[in-house]
């Protein structure tokens, strides 16, 4: 079976990566030239996929997602997972670090300020909620890639109230241009345009989260910085109350 618009994603993989074709065939137990007329060929098999996925230790749908453009998948979290997350905010900051911003379990005890012990007692909890999973002693995202929550979620509402604000607060707070970036408007337009104003917005929201997966996959991860975005609008003149 052919898959060929997969097989310049996984060279992309390969390097960010830092693998070679020889250890690579090593890995797949196949000849370095079988490997290099693979991937240098027209077809490549599902099964083959999935046994690289396994030695790039990534899911098959982050190698395809570097091939496909499609729109972010949609997580629904049950109402007992999202009342957790917002009655705990050390919860959520625990969730969020792991499963959004792939922070290993140190990192998150550096940036939570909390013990070893407690963040594992947290960590549990996610995992009893069946928010992430637990292989032996380490803890893994439950849902791998770019995600988002439906806009109409209790979860995601509060989020992009609390966070908006405080987004937009860290932006105009800063003097480093270079890292924030805010501007401000008042325009008159029509309805037409101005829905159409706001769907750019979501097609860029969409683009940018998909690059984002990719980068993830094929640049080196130092070279990758946390970047937080907000995009606000509001019917009626600067003076309307």
């Amino acid at each position: 079976m052919e898959h060929t618009i997969y097989i310049e994603a996984i060279k992309k993989a390969l390097k960010a990566r830092g693998l070679t074709y020889g250890e690579l065939a090593k890995s797949l137990r196949m000849t370095e030239s079988g490997v290099k007329k693979m991937l240098n060929g027209k077809d490549i098999s599902f099964q083959r996929i999935i046994q690289i996925c396994k030695v790039l230790d990534v899911l098959p749908g982050q190698i395809f997602s570097l091939s496909e453009k499609s729109s972010l998948p949609i997580l629904h979290l049950s109402d007992k997972q999202q009342d957790a997350l917002i009655h705990d905010r050390k919860l959520l900051a625990a969730y969020w670090l792991l499963t959004i911003e792939k922070k290993s379990f140190e990192a998150i005890i550096d940036q939570l300020r909390t013990t070893s012990s407690e963040l594992k007692l947290k960590m549990q909890k996610l995992v009893t909620l069946d928010l992430i999973t637990q292989k032996r002693n380490q803890f893994l995202p439950k849902h791998q890639g770019k995600f988002r929550w439906p806009d109409d979620s209790k979860l995601a509402r509060l989020l992009n109230q609390e966070l908006s604000q405080q987004t937009l607060k860290k932006a105009l707070s800063s003097e480093d241009d270079s890292r924030n970036y805010h501007r401000f408007a008042a325009l008159k337009l029509s309805e037409d345009s101005y829905l159409k104003f706001k769907q750019k917005f979501y097609e860029i929201f969409e683009e940018m989260a998909q690059q984002s997966e990719r980068e993830e996959l094929t640049s080196i991860q130092k070279k990758l910085s946390d970047f937080t975005f907000v995009i606000a609008t509001s019917a009626g003149g600067i003076f309307e109350s």
